[in-house]
């Protein structure tokens, strides 16, 4: 479904995101901590684990540049709807660490840790994912659990299987009255 930008002049693809209506706070002390516990927990398991890097899932799929200017202004519009079961770990777990670790081999456990903690918003939206800023996730896609990797709400999940990546885009975050309209995505 295409519409006619009344901006451009230019038919655009529209993509429809929900929008949670959660606030931006700066980031808490405690929420670190528990991110840091959660991640010295894993790397334990990690550390005891046969073969780690055989449980270690395959890279993320590249998305291309439209596609993740795309995906990264629809998720910053729509301030975490879809990130609010990530808590304070993230879904990270022994096996997104493990990737991380055989990607990274120069890197220990304690480089590991703080590569997470670096990444930390210095604000986040109240009852998101410990990493949602206001720019959407503030981790890049190869640190990210294979859960945030490969879920995708319906409307961004439609544009990405849907192929047409010539065409330019808008985002619209929300329903109704409380609707966001991104300015106009070009690939």
């Amino acid at each position: 479904m295409r519409r006619q930008n009344p901006d451009t002049d230019d038919d655009t693809q529209p993509i429809m995101v929900p929008r949670s209506e959660r606030l931006l706070a700066p980031a808490s002390a405690e929420r670190g901590r528990r991110l840091r516990k959660h991640l010295v927990k894993a790397l334990r398991a990690l550390r005891v684990m046969k073969a780690p890097t055989a449980a270690a899932p395959p890279p993320p799929a590249d998305l291309g540049a439209f596609v993740a200017r795309v995906t990264q202004t629809a998720c910053a519009m729509c301030n975490g709807w879809c990130c609010k079961g990530g808590g304070d770990h993230a879904y990270l777990d022994e096996q997104t660490l493990a990737r991380v670790r055989a990607e990274q081999p120069d890197l220990d456990a304690r480089a590991v840790l703080m590569l997470y903690v670096s990444r930390l918003p210095p604000a986040g939206y109240q009852g998101s994912c410990v990493f949602h800023g206001e720019q959407g996730c503030t981790l890049p896609r190869s640190l990210r659990s294979d859960v945030c990797n490969a879920y995708f709400c319906a409307g961004l999940d439609a544009f990405i299987t849907g192929e047409d990546f010539t065409t330019p885009a808008v985002v619209l975050a929300g329903e109704g009255g409380r609707m966001r309209t991104s300015r106009v995505l070009k690939p």
